[in-house]
């Protein structure tokens, strides 16, 4: 058995459908939830399960600093702040400007994440 999964979103209100053996999921844009879509294969064929996870509405910080400029700018800033080493941009993205360096580390700040720096 084969399943196709098609994925997308911008839509106000979520939408699942099965047409045959392809599943069609499409999230909500409002920031209120994301798809969660479990394929396992089993003896028979494949279980499929769909669920939407809310999303904290403490975190609408999070994304939208992650998102002020062209993903995934700030989001590499803010792992790379954290301590993961995921490396540099590749051309035509570059780092994030001092400003929104900034922006990012005060949202960690705020989530405490990292610890307020201190001049001097």
């Amino acid at each position: 058995m084969v399943t196709t999964v098609i994925a997308g979103g911008h839509e106000h209100y979520p939408i699942t459908s099965f047409v045959g053996d392809t599943l069609i999921s499409k999230a909500g844009s409002d920031a209120k939830w994301v798809a969660r879509i479990d394929l396992r294969r089993d003896g028979d064929g494949l279980e499929r399960h769909f669920s939407l996870v809310p999303i904290d509405a403490s975190l609408r910080d999070v994304y939208r600093t992650l998102f002020i400029t062209a993903n995934p700018i700030c989001v590499k800033a803010a792992l790379n702040m954290l301590g993961h080493d995921v490396g540099g941009l590749r051309l035509p993205l570059v780092e994030a400007s001092d400003a929104e360096a900034a922006e990012v580390r005060a949202m960690l700040e705020r989530h405490g994440l990292l610890s307020p720096a201190h001049a001097g």
